[in-house]
């Protein structure tokens, strides 16, 4: 008894899943260009916070290192850097963690932060920019 009703109450849950995902949805091209463009938009906001949180970590990094800083050392600094910065701390931590050991790399040679965090695609090259405010 207690299988059958297991049994029925999954193929009630399969049927209703079937039959919400086998409907026919009309999408209207203007609304499915405003989603793309709130989309866009969202994107290129966060991209904006990455860049300064990139910036940001990399300028304090690189003040506190010298030219004879080992791996890691470099790789302390970076792991901690991330608790200074506020409510953006997460998303920090984050790319820190994503590009740890290029970080370390780009940080041994003479690049500025704002070519290594374009090199990390945290930020967009100057000829991307859009400076149409």
């Amino acid at each position: 008894m207690k299988t059958s009703l297991v049994l029925l109450a999954l193929s009630l849950l399969a049927c209703s899943v079937w039959e919400s995902h086998g409907q026919c949805q009309e999408v209207d091209l203007v609304d499915q260009e405003v989603v793309e463009a709130q989309l866009g938009k969202r994107l290129e906001q966060q991209l904006k916070g990455t860049c300064w949180v990139c910036k940001w970590a990399l300028n304090k990094v690189k003040k506190s290192i010298s030219t004879s800083s080992s791996p890691e050392d470099l790789k302390q600094k970076l792991l901690s850097v991330c608790d200074n910065v506020g409510f953006l701390k997460s998303m920090c931590k984050g790319l820190v963690k994503k590009h740890l050991w290029v970080l370390i790399e780009e940080l041994s040679t003479s690049d500025d932060v704002r070519t290594i965090c374009v090199n990390i695609k945290a930020c967009k090259p100057k000829e991307d920019l859009d400076l149409s405010y």
